[in-house]
């Protein structure tokens, strides 16, 4: 589906969720969660997106 360019910055905010989600159960959390505890471990997380495209997220750890 992927994700506008406008709410790529704010993606890893908690309690952010997309306006165009289609997960209306969701808190916002995921990926807020999802870089702290990659950041605990000496990793670094990134997003590209195009909206229409599709998303990818790319997960960083050392070895």
């Amino acid at each position: 589906m992927g994700i506008d360019a406008s709410e790529l910055p704010y993606i890893f905010e908690r309690y952010y969720r997309g306006t165009n989600t289609t997960d209306a159960l969701g808190s916002g959390l995921g990926m807020a969660i999802s870089r702290d505890i990659i950041k605990a471990h000496g990793g670094t997380v990134s997003v590209t997106s195009e909206r229409g495209s599709g998303t990818t997220i790319r997960i960083e750890l050392p070895a």
